[in-house]
């Protein structure tokens, strides 16, 4: 009887189930035509389904494309043409719901909808691909993915044509790449078009173009994930507000969306661990899915291993009862992570991390020798430094570090301790690494993977400070000057061009220039666009004419 009961309520789950799909479905469908609306609005979203799916084949299939209807000719080839259509439309499709429903316009205009577009665009405007020789690997490996079904680049030789770079490894005489492999996994529904239509890896141009678009997706999903966190506990303008600096005023937008670095995945299953955990409080089971998306965060990039102890001790300690979904939900990817690392390295926990394959006996021996820098000094530069430092470039994380009081202060922000915890790890251990400037890139790179957290750590300090007109504009201010910092890094020169800050004043020799103002990133690629918009022979010309004006005759 025990058994007919429980297959009964199972059969009971699976009915109200498909009831929620059919109605999901019913709501999609109604939101292109439905009766209650004026002919505008029905013409207005079907103009945007149509444009949206424009738009998905456009992303997806480079170049675009073209054919005859008839005398008629259809074609479309450009990404952000389609991206400002698709984002033109669906404003006016969430303007007219919003003024049928009685919303106001600012309400309608926090659609998660136009955030994701508005955020695609954005990233896409640069016109360039930032990479570092650290991507090149994700580059092309989903081009092996789909074609050959494996996860070496044996047939990219002109990737290593005398000797193996340093983003490359050897292994059982295959070249494989020398960091985790997933963020190409993810890339695969963007290579997937152009791969079967026959992609030439060696067009450079072609293939940085995959790998920056995978990168904006990517990226632009996590800003959607957090938004959805953030609606759950906090007013949904504030929400908005959250998820526009965590799109724009971060290394999201001038690291992580621009190349395939391993960032942008981490930074996408962080942001949906905090969507479980934020939803576990009121469904405990989300909780338990928490440690899927943890997982693949780690194997993302192996080195967030201690930063994700904190999570796994919130479970332990607030949801012991799903603990053992949490560990089952974990087990998927890391089994993934064993059988690639057994496969090209020929251990378990033997596993490429960069610049080296690390083995478990080799991280204790030489790994722990590379972290030397002394604390203060190292802290210093991540957080302060013109160079690299997180409050320099997204100085708006002032009011994370409220946002962190606050959580400790009052008890209904209890699982908001344990978060604040992760950021903090991340710190110590990239103070203490010999190269804590990140190498080859822009600002705080070395702290990217936490931004989801640190923008999540927001919210408390928006909530504490509701009324304080003067600390709004503070902060409004100071998240004005963060998206103008990381513009000024989105929109630089990347390796191909002029030589980067890095190279220019030898970094890795010279690190002291980290702390110069008058010499720092910002100034020097700040220079560059300056040059870009106004040429600098336009500058000579106008000052020549002034100095001509003014002289004596």
């Amino acid at each position: 009887m025990a058994w007919c009961a429980a297959a009964n309520e199972k059969e009971n789950e699976i009915d109200q189930g498909y009831d929620v799909m059919l109605r999901k479905a019913q709501v999609f469908l109604t939101s292109f035509h439905d009766p209650r609306r004026s002919l505008l609005e029905n013409t207005v979203a079907i103009l945007f389904g149509l444009a949206a799916a424009n738009l998905c084949v456009v992303f997806l299939v480079q170049g675009g494309y073209e054919f005859s209807i008839g005398s008629i000719l259809v074609h479309a080839h450009y990404l952000r043409k389609s991206l400002l259509l698709c984002l033109a439309l669906a404003f006016a499709k969430v303007w007219l719901d919003g003024k049928r429903t009685g919303r106001a316009l600012s309400e309608s205009l926090r659609s998660p909808l136009l955030l994701f577009l508005l955020t695609i665009l954005i990233y896409s405007l640069n016109d360039r691909v930032l990479w570092s020789g650290d991507t090149i690997p994700a580059r092309y490996l989903p081009l092996s993915l789909i074609r050959e079904l494996d996860f070496d680049l044996d047939e990219f030789p002109f990737l290593y044509k005398s000797t193996l770079p340093y983003f490359l490894a050897s292994s059982h005489r295959h070249v494989v790449s020398a960091y985790p492999p997933w963020a190409a996994v993810l890339a695969l529904p963007v290579y997937l078009g152009p791969a079967l239509l026959g992609i030439d890896p060696t067009s450079l141009q072609l293939m940085m173009d995959l790998e920056k678009r995978a990168a904006m997706l990517i990226t632009a999903v996590s800003v959607i994930v957090l938004f959805f966190a953030l609606q759950r506990v906090t007013l949904q303008k504030t929400a908005w507000f959250i998820a526009i600096i965590y799109a724009f005023g971060t290394s999201s937008f001038s690291t992580s969306s621009q190349a395939l670095w391993q960032h942008g995945p981490v930074q996408l299953f962080l942001a949906l661990t905090i969507f479980y955990i934020v939803k576990g409080l009121e469904i405990p089971r989300f909780s338990a899915y928490s440690g899927f998306a943890l997982s693949c965060m780690v194997i993302s990039r192996p080195i967030n291993l201690i930063v994700a102890l904190p999570l796994v001790v919130y479970i332990v300690h607030k949801h012991r009862d799903q603990l053992v979904g949490f560990l089952l939900a974990s087990v998927p990817p890391l089994l993934l992570f064993t059988a690639y690392n057994t496969f090209y390295f020929g251990a378990p926990f033997t596993a490429g991390i960069g610049t080296a394959v690390v083995t478990p006996s080799s991280v204790i021996s030489t790994q722990f020798a590379l972290f030397n820098t002394p604390l203060l000094a190292g802290v210093s530069g991540v957080l302060i430094s013109p160079g690299r430092g997180l409050l320099v470039y997204s100085s708006v994380f002032v009011f994370s570090v409220v946002g962190m009081i606050v959580a400790w202060r009052e008890p209904k922000y209890l699982y908001l301790r344990y978060l604040s915890c992760v950021p903090l790890l991340l710190l110590i251990m990239v103070s203490k690494w010999r190269g804590w400037w990140g190498g080859e890139c822009y600002g705080p790179r070395l702290l990217a993977d936490v931004t989801p957290i640190l923008c999540f750590l927001l919210y408390p300090a928006v909530d504490y400070f509701e009324g304080k007109t003067a600390v709004k504009y503070v902060m409004i201010a100071l998240t004005v000057l963060s998206i103008g910092m990381h513009a000024i890094g989105a929109g630089r020169d990347g390796i191909i061009g002029e030589k980067t800050w890095t190279q220019y004043y030898e970094i890795g020799r010279h690190p002291e220039r980290l702390w110069s103002w008058r010499d720092s990133p910002p100034i020097y690629y700040g220079k560059q666009l300056l040059v870009r918009i106004i040429p600098e022979g336009s500058w000579r010309t106008r000052a020549d004419a002034n100095r001509d004006e003014h002289s004596e005759p």
